[in-house]
């Protein structure tokens, strides 16, 4: 973290909570949402299309549940990697991930070139 100035390590933790903040709001805005079979009991499932609808929202919603909690802790870690000093150290080569980088993905926990061969690897 000593490749960073106290302002860009500023700048990237207000840009990490304002990430958060809005992480949270859109787990709030969608949760009360999902509910397992979202039809209203005051009316009656006409069709087994309206009921496959219901389930591929409720599918969808559950989607975004999971991508909004998963970029919540992602954000969340970075917030303790920079509390600890460990932020902006590439977790595989232990070099320091550019600030450009790191403007630009706050949350990145890899160099461009071990992100680059982690990609390739998961393929």
């Amino acid at each position: 973290m000593k490749h960073l100035n106290a302002t860009d390590r500023g700048a990237l933790a207000r840009q990490l909570e304002l990430m958060k903040t809005q992480a949270v709001d859109e787990l709030r805005e969608t949760a009360p949402g999902v509910q397992s079979g979202s039809i209203d009991d005051a009316h009656e499932v006409h069709s087994n299309v309206d009921e496959a609808e219901a389930m591929r929202q409720d599918d969808v919603r559950f989607a975004e549940l999971e991508v909004d909690r998963a970029r919540l802790r992602e954000i969340e870690q970075a917030l303790q990697r920079m509390a600890e000093g460990s932020y902006g150290i590439c977790a595989d080569c232990g070099a320091d991930i550019p600030r450009e980088r790191l403007l630009a993905q706050p949350i990145a926990i890899r160099c461009a070139s071990c992100q680059s061969a982690a990609e390739r690897g998961n393929r």
